[in-house]
């Protein structure tokens, strides 16, 4: 008698840790290690070490209505995606920038569209694209003359654009977000590091050492929450609409809070980003 055995084998499929969402040129990314991107990396566009970076899809270049774009799936394109002008399948389409003047720069919209973009050294001397935030939008628009050296004035492109689009939807709810710190350069970093080390000067507030800080990132903002430090598990922050409004929305256009006893320190991590728990 001759017994038959079939085997059976079971393929485990191990899943990659949860990515989260990066905007540049109009196209959605994905934040990754840059040696398992199988299209473009740039960076500054993620929190995490150097080489943590907004991977992106590549595609033949494109115009529409005097924009350039790039030939992507429509699920790619952060932009609007236009039919007709490019080879392949139908959801192979022409993402240009959504609304803006021909030529804006690379992931700027609604009030930043049409800013000049600068290159400024941050954490580990990488270059970040980077404009000047608007007065209106600062809690001293006085800074906005100033350099980037004596003032926290500016944030990458792309979150500019997120933070853009957050306060035109809390101006509308009759709530007024400002920001006091953005984009941080190496030389500011080592001056709030002193503060915090010799209590003399920023009220001794904690700062991260310099390097490590997401403010030398340009997606850390300081906003006007100005309901203090948080000392347990909840802020104590029931009379700050600035607050409430960014515990309520902010996560919905890539805001999250990361520094438990700070209130004021927000990041961009991506649209779908959770709530921290000690929101």
């Amino acid at each position: 008698m001759i017994s038959t055995y079939t085997a059976v084998v079971f393929i485990v499929s191990l899943a990659a840790p949860l990515a989260y969402a990066c905007v540049v040129d109009n196209l959605k990314g994905t934040c990754m290690e840059k040696s398992a991107c199988a299209g473009r990396t740039v960076a500054g566009k993620c929190a995490g070490a150097a080489n943590i970076q907004c991977c992106l899809p590549t595609g033949t270049s494109c115009s529409a209505s005097g924009k350039s774009g790039v030939c992507v799936d429509v699920g790619s394109c952060a932009g609007t995606a236009v039919s007709g002008l490019c080879p392949g399948a139908a959801n192979i389409k022409c993402c240009v920038a959504s609304g803006g003047s021909a030529g804006s720069p690379a992931g700027l919209c609604g009030s930043y569209a049409g800013s000049e973009v600068k290159s400024i050294a941050g954490n580990d001397n990488v270059m970040y694209s980077v404009v000047k935030i608007r007065s209106e939008h600062l809690t001293t628009p006085s800074s906005a003359s100033l350099s980037p050296t004596d003032s926290d004035n500016t944030m990458t492109t792309t979150t500019a654009c997120a933070f853009d689009q957050m306060a035109t939807a809390a101006k509308a709810a009759g709530v007024s977000v400002k920001i006091s710190s953005g984009f941080r350069t190496i030389a500011r970093q080592n001056y709030f590091w002193n503060c915090y080390q010799t209590k003399s000067c920023n009220n001794g507030n904690l700062a991260a050492r310099p390097g490590t800080s997401n403010h030398g990132k340009g997606i850390a903002l300081d906003l006007n929450t100005d309901c203090g430090k948080q000392a347990g598990a909840k802020p104590n922050c029931g009379g700050s609409a600035v607050y409430q409004w960014l515990y309520n929305n902010a996560h919905n256009y890539g805001f999250t809070r990361t520094v438990q006893s700070e209130p004021w320190h927000w990041e961009f991590r991506g649209v779908g980003v959770a709530r921290a728990s000690f929101s």
